[in-house]
Formats: C-alpha cells, structure tokens, sequence
C-alpha cells in the first residue's frame, strides 16, 4: 500500500516538473528554432520575470539589465520569450512595431485581473474596464486631464511646489552638505497635487488598525508594497496565489492575509467617507462645486442624475490616480535631477532656459513673483526642460513595461501566431535602448530630442500608446517641469559621491536608494 500512495505521489511530481518545467523549456526551444533571429528567452525555476529582475539586481545593480541590452545581445531581436508560475510560456515584445500591434488591438489583448490588488482596489476603474464601460469613463474622465484643462491644476501644482521646497531649504541650511531624499520629497509634490485634483482638498489621512493616521496615498503605497512583500518571500501564499489568483486572501487566510486585506478596505471605506460627506455638503449647497475630479463626478450624479457612475467606480479610480500619478511622476523628476547633476553643463543649459522664461515676465520684479507667475504656456515653452525630461523617460522610464495581458483568441502579431490563453506583454526600455534607433543609447543626450520629427513616435512610448495610454502624462510633465524649475532657480544640483547609485524596479523603475545628489543653495 505504501508502495502504491509512493508511486502515485512520484508521477504527480513528475507531471508536475512535467507541466512547470520541461514542457515549457521544449515549447520555448521549439519558438526559437522556429525564428531563430528574432526570439531571446528568459528561463528560470518559478516565475522568470521575477526571478530575472532579482538576478539582474544582484548581479548588476539593475533590475531590468537583460532587457536593457537586450540588443547588445541580439540586434534582431523582436521577442522575448518566457516562462510564468504556471508554466505558460508568455510572449514580451520588444520591437516597436510589434508592441503598437498589441496595444492597438486591447480588445484582444485583455489586462490579467488575477491580482488581489486589482480586485479589491482597481478592477472598477478605468485601468481595468473594457468595452463600452471603459469607453464611458475614459471619455468621462479624459476631459480633466486634457491639455487644455490643466491650467485649472497649475496653481496648485506651482503652491505645494513651493511650500515642499521650502522645507527642502531649511534642511540644508540646518546641514548644508547633506544628500537628499530627493524623490521622496517629489512624490510628497506630487501626491499632494494629484490629492488636490481628485478630492479637492489636502492629503487627508486613513486610521490604520493601531490608530496611527496615515495619508491615504501612503497607507495605498504601503498596503501594496506589504502584500508584494508577503507573497514574493511566503512560498505557501504563492503557492495559493497561483492556483487561486484574485481570490487568495479569501481563503484560509493567515492573520498577515486578513491584515493586508483589511488595509484595501480601510483604503476604501476612508475614501467612502470623503465621498459621502462632499457629496451631503453640495446636496445642501449647489454653488460649492469646484474644477476638481470629485465634484466633476458628483456633479455628474447630483445634478445630471447619471444612475451608471457608483461609489465604487469613483472610489476606484482616486485610488488608481493616486497609484498611477504620485511614484511615476516623482521618480521621473527625481532621476532627471540626478542626469543634471553628473551634466554640469546641461544642467546650466535648463537653467539658463528657465530664466529666459522668467525674464520675460516684466510686471513682477523679484524671482519668487515670476516663478508664482509662470503659465501653461511658459512651462509648454520651455523646450530644452522637455527634452532633459524626454531623454530620462527613455533612460529611466517608471514604467518600463506594461501589466501583462492575456490573449482572449488566437492572433497573429508580426510573423508570431499567438495563441488564446497567451500571456503577452510589452517592454518599451528594450527599444528605447536600441542603438539602431538612438545611437549612443547609454548617453544622457536631451538634444537627440530637440528636432521632434527625427523621433518616430512608436519608438518612444513611456506613457504606453494606443487608445489605453496614459490619461495623465500631460499633467504629469507640466509637474515635473514645475518641480525642476523650482529647484533649478534656487539651487545648484551636484551629484552624491559617496553613494553608488542603482537602478531597482519594484511598483516604478527608478533610481535606488534615494540620497542620489545634494542641492546648494544659490
């Protein structure tokens, strides 16, 4: 008897090597004899992003290193091929043609909802609906974050730039040769501004399970890191995460689970109460609506009565913009400060650029007037800033891939037949690293941008293409250009040698650890 429970365990164990090892290897084999030019493949035990993006960092202080060089590797690459916890093989595109296939076709390419995360805070917002839903609300939404619009947002956005770098001021003065936590304090510029946009109001603050009040923005940040954290180093929860997806935390649940599940719904139920109060104050008083993201919604179900926008749809997308608007943006300008600060000479260039623009400005006379005074159309104008931004995307871009979709029927992409169930993705930083199309690709060099029509448009994609891109990349390079020209006026940014920088993906590709340059006041 115990022989037969023995052999019986032993096939199952080589069924399952079978499924999540070996047949993977021969089908990936199989895909690379099939286009031997054209197709690269990451293979490691369980799930081989993962374990890809640890190696590179251990190995070469780069999360994302083999894709980085991809093309140093093979010049004709156009795919990597891969394998996931399941033992799927997934298709990550890397050729510019070929990722604007897939995102031209979000119909056929559907976003993964197998993530507790999703469930329980994004699965109803515009990130992850489809079809006529998602056609709604981006039209619904797209109005407040279109160019033209963003002139309502500026002062804010110029305000707490301001209030925040006044703090960073009396830092150094108190300790002058300091580093600085300089993407930390660009994420507080940014969540603020992206808090004021959507509620209208000041970061307001969730009470967490021990009574401490932290703001939202940073309980969301830090409830997702700790599931992250507690999935990716406890082999029993994967393990479920795997076979159970969205539903983990549901069943049999350790009292970490129950805790992180407990945070989504504080996350939410705080978010509720902001809603429901605003929504009681303009009931009462119809003159209180504001230009922000709530009232615009409110008003939408107040006074239009549109019965098909609910809580949970505006609750999802705040916390959507918050994931979305705050680390992206931050460490955007975080890594663009620290270009300027090993480029001497580019950096003197911007500010040079900035107070051109300043100099214009003749009915207010001191500095701090004329930076209060910038416009929209100042920020717009100032070129070479665009470039210095531009070039770090394509160096540093926060988001260097896109949440893997699965292919809902059988589909051919370029010379590749792709079939239904098939995980694709796509990974812009392999292109924007391809000497073919910008030569020198490793050198910070914002001029490559400075005659826009040399630059074909699929080449460069840091805020995705398609229909689904970014709702919020013009808002977020009017920020980031507020926040450089701020500390552009007002310091001199030199770069910490004492401190070897890395390059770490974890919910943003960005630049680690954060004490990168040191600012002195001019």
């Amino acid at each position: 008897m115990i022989m037969v429970i023995l052999a019986v365990a032993l096939t199952i164990l080589v069924i399952i090597i079978a499924k999540l090892h070996i047949i993977p290897i021969i089908n990936i084999m199989i895909l690379k004899r099939k286009h031997p030019k054209y197709v690269e493949s990451i293979f490691h035990l369980g799930p081989s992003l993962i374990r890809e993006e640890k190696h590179n960092f251990k190995q070469y202080d780069d999360s994302l290193y083999a894709f980085r060089n991809i093309y140093k590797k093979n010049p004709e690459v156009k795919l990597i091929a891969y394998k996931n916890a399941k033992g799927q093989i997934g298709y990550a595109f890397v050729d510019p043609e070929l990722i604007k296939q897939v995102h031209q076709n979000p119909e056929v390419f559907q976003k993964q909802m197998n993530n507790p995360i999703i469930k329980y805070l994004f699965q109803d917002s515009l990130l992850f609906r489809t079809g006529k839903e998602w056609q709604r609300q981006r039209q619904f939404l797209g109005k407040s974050f279109h160019f033209d619009e963003i002139k309502n947002y500026l002062q804010d956005i110029k305000q707490v730039a301001n209030e925040e770098l006044q703090k960073v001021k009396q830092q150094i003065q108190s300790k002058p040769d300091s580093s600085i936590e300089i993407v930390k304090i660009c994420q507080s510029i940014t969540q603020e501004v992206v808090f004021r946009i959507v509620f209208g109001s000041t970061n307001l603050k969730v009470i967490k399970s021990d009574g401490q009040k932290v703001p939202i923005a940073d309980e969301m940040i830090s409830s997702i890191q700790s599931f992250q954290i507690l999935l990716r180093s406890n082999y029993l929860l994967f393990a479920k995460f795997v076979i159970l997806g969205k539903n983990v935390l549901e069943v049999i649940p350790t009292n970490k689970e129950k805790e992180v599940k407990q945070r989504f719904l504080g996350l939410k139920k705080a978010c509720l109460q902001i809603i429901n109060q605003r929504k009681k104050q303009l009931m009462t008083d119809p003159t209180q609506y504001k230009y922000n993201f709530l009232d615009q919604y409110l008003k939408e179900v107040i006074i239009n009565n549109n019965k098909s926008i609910t809580d949970e749809e505006i609750i999802q997308n705040s916390l959507s913009l918050f994931f979305a608007g705050t680390d992206t943006t931050g460490n955007l300008s975080g890594s663009a400060l620290y270009y300027l600060s090993i480029n001497p000479t580019i950096q003197q260039q911007a500010r040079e650029e900035v107070l051109k623009m300043l100099s214009q400005n003749k009915q207010n006379e001191t500095l701090e007037e004329k930076l209060a005074s910038l416009s929209l159309q100042d920020l717009s104008n100032m070129n070479f800033l665009n470039s210095i931004l531009k070039e770090t995307l394509r160096l540093i871009p926060p988001g260097p891939n896109v949440l893997s979709r699965i292919c809902i029927q059988d589909f051919k992409i370029g010379e590749f037949f792709i079939k239904k169930g098939t995980p694709v993705g796509t990974y812009f930083i392999s292109s924007q690293m391809n000497p073919k199309l910008y030569p020198n690709p490793e050198k910070f060099d914002p001029n490559r941008w400075m005659n826009p029509q040399e630059q074909n448009s699929i080449n460069f994609t840091p805020f995705s293409l398609g229909p689904r891109n970014c709702i919020g990349q013009h808002l977020a390079i009017i920020e980031a250009k507020c926040i450089l020209s701020y500390i552009l006026i007002h310091y001199d940014i030199l770069p910490n040698k004492d401190q070897q920088i890395k390059f770490r993906s974890q919910f943003v590709y960005g630049i680690y650890p954060d004490n990168f340059i040191k600012l002195k006041i001019r």
